[in-house]
């Protein structure tokens, strides 16, 4: 699972035709300019070789206007020397500033502006970490890359991170490291606004014709999501399908929201409708940084929770809302740049299995129904489960782990001194925990929800009117806000620990408790007649552990959890657990290029 540098992508007739898009725009492929100043200079001449070689199409109607001055320059402080191995962090503090590689002919992502600057989300976003980090919004670089270059420019150390429509694929995940998803590309339809009553979807095309690019395919995605034949004509060019619509030629132009959007900037009486497919894009940055990795994602959970990343998606995406981001709980623990270390050692936790031939897995003993142990003192739970075919999918046996109980606490300290491979037990992912442990994908979402006795009429925060509830004092300003949205109203009664409000709830002085569910299901589990409701007051990401900076173990587990979810083992051992919906995770398109399987060393058969 080691990285390897990437190849193009795998669409070659795609890569071609975005090279000579590239191209248009930089006709001489000049090299990455060194300051933003030289960048504005290029793109000038950049801008008029585009009408030059007739290709105004990257420019015309793109707006809102840019926010990079053309008298921009960079502080250069004096370069330090760094060693082979210096961390993405030291070399930012070296240069002075940060590099983004943005591209520069995909609106509202990257563009050219009419004024020979550069513009979009990405180089509003670039400013903000540049901001953030170093105290300087204009303490960034923009170069240009190509979607089938950025992964080759962030290994070679050319940019720091990538902001632009880059899909969050799982070859990419093996490859680089991503943020959470900042936007939800996917297929869809460019339509005349005038027949957005018509044509809502692509069961509505029936018998109309449709315009497809021909390196792409958005045409052969459009049919497999109908049962009829569609009618195509087919195009090289974007912008002459666009004029297509725009003629009457066709009803609706198939491809990627990303350049669909280019295409309404084109022609502006148009609307997009119809997404049929679902694929995260995200910031990249390079693997096995793991300081650099907690400021990107911790930054990144900031920018979101104080509303800047809201209205710099509304800025750019104006006629739609953003995605919803993945919320870890917590406040702070945001490092500063000045603490980055200077070099990097990551682990190599898939040599020491293979070496091993067994999983070392830390486990608490009292985490019903995540870990704990049964009556014959035996690892069961939703996790152990889990892991066991995790390990049956890696080393070709279920039962190659070695669980070692522990504390939560104690776990988490052995996979962070390389101790052990994995620590489970229902760990919910903060960010304060993000800057000790890596975790894999959400693999069930916690937070505060109700404990009620089987059959009562307690089945919503409705049924809670008028109702006396034992509510966890750490559970006090959700229960308040959830109440305070429905115009409900109960008698509440705050309750130090979660033994104290069960207490309540047996003896009948109330009629739920609401605390995190994940504390309840244990109680639940072992007390007949009671059960925590499937609904949540809110929602806390929980999962597995992993050593930090390994960013190979890392895919290696969140790429077989994706195959699991693709081929419905993770959604079976789920429900046998748990009684409401499997968590949803996020949409990498694609396989991964290396085998899930692992070579072994050694065949031992771990005690216990």
């Amino acid at each position: 699972m080691k990285s390897t540098m990437a190849s193009s992508e795998t669409n070659q007739a795609e890569t071609n035709q975005e090279r000579r898009l590239v191209d248009c725009v930089f006709p001489a492929q000049r090299p990455a300019p060194r300051g933003l100043a030289v960048v504005v200079g290029m793109v000038a001449v950049a801008a008029l070789s585009l009408l030059l070689n007739g290709c105004s199409e990257f420019v015309s109607n793109l707006s809102p206007t840019p926010t990079v001055p053309s008298n921009q320059t960079i502080p250069s402080p004096t370069p330090l020397p760094l060693p082979e191995n210096a961390t993405v962090g030291a070399r930012i503090l070296a240069r002075g500033y940060l590099r983004v590689g943005i591209r520069y002919d995909i609106p509202p992502f990257g563009y050219i502006t009419d004024e020979g600057g550069v513009a979009g989300f990405g180089v509003d976003m670039g400013h903000e970490l540049a901001r953030r980090w170093l105290g300087n919004p204009q303490a960034v670089e923009f170069q240009q890359i190509r979607t089938d270059t950025a992964i080759e420019h962030l290994q070679a150390g050319n940019v720091d991170i990538v902001i632009t429509n880059l899909v969050h694929t799982q070859e990419r995940e093996e490859l680089v490291d991503f943020t959470l998803p900042f936007f939800i590309d996917g297929h869809a339809l460019l339509i005349r606004t005038s027949d957005a009553v018509s044509i809502t979807e692509p069961g509505d095309l029936q018998g109309r014709p449709i315009a497809a690019l021909s390196w792409t395919d958005a045409a052969d995605v459009l049919q497999a999501s109908v049962p009829f034949t569609l009618t195509f004509r087919t195009f090289d060019r974007f912008d002459a399908a666009v004029a297509a619509l725009g003629q009457g030629e066709v009803d609706a132009v198939t491809e990627l929201r990303s350049r669909l959007f280019w295409g309404n900037r084109l022609l502006p009486e148009t609307t997009i409708v119809g997404q049929h497919t679902s694929a995260s894009v995200a910031f990249a940055f390079p693997e096995d940084n793991a300081f650099f990795a907690d400021l990107v994602n911790l930054t990144f959970q900031e920018i979101v929770s104080d509303g800047t990343y809201a209205e710099m998606y509304t800025r750019w995406f104006p006629l739609e809302y953003p995605p919803t981001v993945e919320h870890w709980p917590g406040s702070g623990s945001v490092p500063s740049l000045a603490e980055t270390p200077q070099t990097f050692n990551a682990p190599d936790t898939i040599a020491a299995i293979q070496q091993r031939g067994y999983l070392v897995v830390a486990m608490p003993t009292d985490r019903s129904p995540f870990a704990y142990l049964d009556a014959a003192g035996v690892p069961v739970g939703y996790e152990v489960n889990l892991v066991q075919r995790l390990a049956g999918r890696w080393l070709g046996d279920p039962a190659a782990v070695s669980f070692v109980t522990t504390t939560i606490e104690a776990g988490r300290e052995m996979v962070h001194n390389g101790q052990a491979d994995i620590v489970i037990g229902g760990l919910r992912h903060t960010r304060a925990l993000e800057r000790e442990l890596d975790f894999s994908l959400t693999t069930y979402w916690g937070g505060e929800g109700l404990l009620v006795w089987a059959g009562t009429p307690i089945t919503n925060l409705m049924a809670l009117n008028g109702q006396p509830v034992a509510v966890l004092e750490t559970s006090q300003s959700v229960f308040q806000q959830a109440m305070d949205e429905t115009g409900a109203r109960s008698t509440v009664m705050p309750q130090p620990t979660l033994d104290a409000a069960v207490s309540l709830l047996e003896g009948g002085y109330v009629v739920a408790v609401v605390a995190d569910r994940a504390d309840m299901l244990g109680r639940a589990y072992a007390t007949p007649g009671m059960g925590v409701l499937p609904m949540r007051l809110a929602y806390i990401p929980m999962a597995v552990g992993l050593p930090p900076g390994d960013s190979d173990f890392r895919d290696l587990v969140n790429l077989t959890l994706l195959a699991m979810k693709a081929d419905g083992e993770f959604d079976a051992l789920y429900t046998a657990w748990f009684d409401d919906s499997p968590p949803t995770m996020e949409a990498w398109p694609g396989a991964p290029t290396h085998s899930l399987r692992l070579t072994l060393e050694t065949q031992v058969t771990p005690e216990g």
